[in-house]
Order: C-alpha cells, then sequence, then structure tokens
C-alpha cells in the first residue's frame, strides 16, 4: 500500500512539474512577445502570478524528492535492509531549487496590473526561457512524449544537470552573478 502510495505521488507530481513547465514556456513567450506582464484576469491570465505559483510548486517538488533522498540516505547508517537511495545525484549543493527559488522573486507579488518589461527585464525573461525551454526538452510535452514514474529519478537527475550546464555554456557564476542573484522586481528595489 505505501508502494501504491509514493507511486501515486510521484505520478502526480510529474505531471505538475510538466505542467509548471510547459505552463511557464507559453508565459515567457507571451510577456517577450508582448512587452507586458499582465496581471490581471484577461486573456493570458495573471502572469505573473501564474509563474510565481508554478516556480513556488518546482522549488516543493524539487525540494521534497531531495528531502526523501537524503533521509534515505541518513537511515542506510543503522537500517538493516535500507530503502535504496532515490537517486545518487541530490544534494544539498543541487543549484536547480535555489535557482527556481531566484526565478520565483522576479514575478512575486507584482501590484501593478500591466508591468512594462524594461530592456533588462526583457533579457532576464529571455534568460529564463531559455533555460526553462531545455527543461521542456526533457520533460516533453503531454503528447510528444510520455513519462513514467519509473523515469522520475532520471529526469530529477537530468533537470539539475541541464541547469548546471546552462550556467557552465553561458560562463555564469551562479553563487556570485548579480543577475542570477538579484530579482528584478519593484518590491526589492
Amino acid at each position: 500500500m505505501y508502494e501504491q502510495y509514493l507511486t501515486m505521488n510521484v505520478r502526480q507530481d510529474l505531471v505538475d512539474l510538466k505542467s509548471a513547465i510547459i505552463n511557464n514556456d507559453i508565459l515567457f513567450n507571451r510577456i517577450l512577445e508582448n512587452e507586458k506582464i499582465t496581471n490581471e484576469m484577461v486573456e493570458d491570465g495573471e502572469q505573473a502570478s501564474q509563474l510565481y505559483y508554478n516556480f513556488t510548486d518546482m522549488t516543493q517538488i524539487m525540494n521534497k524528492y531531495n528531502l526523501m533522498n537524503l533521509s534515505f540516505s541518513e537511515e542506510a547508517n543503522w537500517l538493516v535492509k535500507p530503502a535504496a537511495l532515490f537517486t545518487n545525484d541530490f544534494s544539498q549543493d543541487d543549484i536547480l531549487p535555489p535557482t527556481l527559488h531566484r526565478m520565483r522573486m522576479t514575478f512575486e507579488r507584482l501590484d501593478i496590473t500591466s508591468y512594462p518589461v524594461t530592456a533588462e527585464l526583457q533579457a532576464r525573461i529571455g534568460e529564463y526561457r531559455q533555460l526553462n525551454h531545455r527543461r521542456l526538452n526533457i520533460v516533453g510535452d503531454f503528447e510528444s512524449k510520455e513519462t513514467n514514474e519509473k523515469d522520475w529519478p532520471q529526469i530529477l537527475n537530468d533537470l539539475e544537470q541541464e541547469t548546471r550546464n546552462y550556467f557552465q555554456e553561458n560562463n555564469v557564476d551562479f553563487v556570485d552573478d548579480d543577475v542570477w542573484r538579484d530579482a528584478l522586481n519593484p518590491r526589492y528595489e
């Protein structure tokens, strides 16, 4: 029963993660196309809120499995038959969760109903879109790529690795780079 429960949770988390990545791709494209972030109920919806909640969901999913993996690792020291590690590649040094958090801050509680996209913000959202598009290539859309729960550990590893590759290819020091450290959000100016 416990295995069925976990399998159902993994399956739902996978659907939620894919939905967030696909939705982010659509929202980034619309924001860059229209050069504004709408935050009112219109055809595009509340873009800032949608992106904020998508990044929140993605962060919570990643943190959940990272914590589960750390717990399995600690239990391995004292259990006679320890659970297998969820994946060997999860650690406290992962950069995907803090990346998602920083992306989320950009869209956090924008109060203006139509927020203009400055050249600096447009460049930032362009970077977000590039990184999100790499994630989209991993999870695929709902029609083109069927993913089952057994693929989940590899998907999480691939998402983390692709995030690291993105920063390495663009010569970005994720920890010290101002662009990725500071959110372009009027609430933090």
